[in-house]
């Protein structure tokens, strides 16, 4: 490992891809990792845990088969929206009582990907705590408007948004990998302009995250998406504001390099952008899921790579 200056606190997010009631254990199995600190003191490594309960697809499944567990009662909320009810009307699912439960027994905090915020986000105001949500948009939903409802529902109640960035790049690889890039990519234009409409609420840009997951082109070799560093220094040199940056290594490596995601992922909490780390945190999927199974780590891994992580930055703990 290099010899680099230590210090510096980031976020770990780990979790499965998608809840079930089976998975749950593996959460508080994670939740009880621990780790020594810079200054030697045991503390949680962990600060959030992943709990989609609705999967973005390119096709819809309708026995609700790959969608997560909140597929049906989702829907159910959208028809009673559609026909001219309320939020008041939407029946809460099962899933969103795993996230308050584990809040209760772990402290982490909840990270959710959001398909339809206005039927999602109603139901996590009603029960989940201030303080304690992470809501990202999928990749491949890249308009700015499906992000207002969240940044809202983020400023009452304290809670963070996440901006993954979209499959495309927009610009030769070549090209976006040089730090003094005189091209602008889709993928940095898009990021800019997705934290417009995360922040026109009034939602400060220090509570918004931008989640790098790679990008999906024809030089990506083997990776499931290839991280352009460059670019993602690049957007968040250009937003400013204390905004955060998040490394998602699941979803760059892939199945066909999971054994590269532990050493991929320190390399990345490594990276410096002048004196300040590049990266904040990292959003990983681990334990067991019916999704994704190949990309994720297992507990061990998970583990490892924290006490890893912990020898060189400060990890944020869960907290009350």
């Amino acid at each position: 490992m290099p010899n680099i200056e230590r210090g510096g606190t980031m976020e770990l997010v780990a979790g499965p891809c998608s809840i079930t009631p089976e998975n749950i254990k593996d959460i508080l199995q994670l939740s009880q990792i621990r780790v020594k600190n810079l200054h030697g003191i045991e503390q949680p490594a962990l600060w959030g845990t992943r709990m989609v309960e609705l999967k973005s697809r390119t096709a819809l499944d309708p026995s609700g088969e790959g969608m997560g567990i909140g597929c049906h009662t989702v829907m159910e909320n959208m028809l009673i929206l559609t026909d001219g009810g309320s939020s008041q009307d939407f029946k809460i699912p099962e899933s969103v009582n795993m996230m308050k439960k584990v809040i209760e027994d772990t402290e982490l905090t909840v990270a959710t990907e959001v398909m339809m915020p206005s039927v999602q986000v109603p139901i996590y105001e009603k029960v989940i705590p201030d303080g304690k949500m992470l809501l990202w948009n999928p990749s491949v939903e890249q308009l700015g408007w499906s992000i207002l409802p969240m940044a809202v529902a983020a400023k009452r109640h304290n809670w963070e948004i996440g901006l993954k960035n979209g499959k495309w790049l927009g610009a030769t690889l070549k090209d976006a990998e040089q730090s003094d890039s005189p091209v602008e990519t889709n993928l940095e234009k898009t990021w800019v302009g997705l934290t417009t409409f995360a922040t026109a609420m009034g939602l400060p840009k220090s509570k918004i995250t931008l989640i790098h997951r790679g990008v999906d082109i024809p030089e990506k070799g083997e990776f499931r998406n290839i991280p352009i560093h460059e670019v993602a220094r690049r957007a968040k040199r250009k937003i400013g504001g204390g905004v955060k940056l998040y490394f998602d290594p699941s979803h760059t490596f892939g199945p066909n390099l999971r054994d590269q995601i532990v050493e991929g992922t320190v390399q990345a909490m490594l990276m410096k952008d002048g004196n300040e780390w590049l990266y904040d945190g990292a959003l990983i999927e681990a334990g067991t899921a019916p999704t994704d199974t190949g990309q994720h780590l297992t507990i061990n891994e998970m583990e490892s790579l924290a006490k890893e992580l912990a020898k060189y930055r400060n990890l944020r703990a869960s907290q009350k």
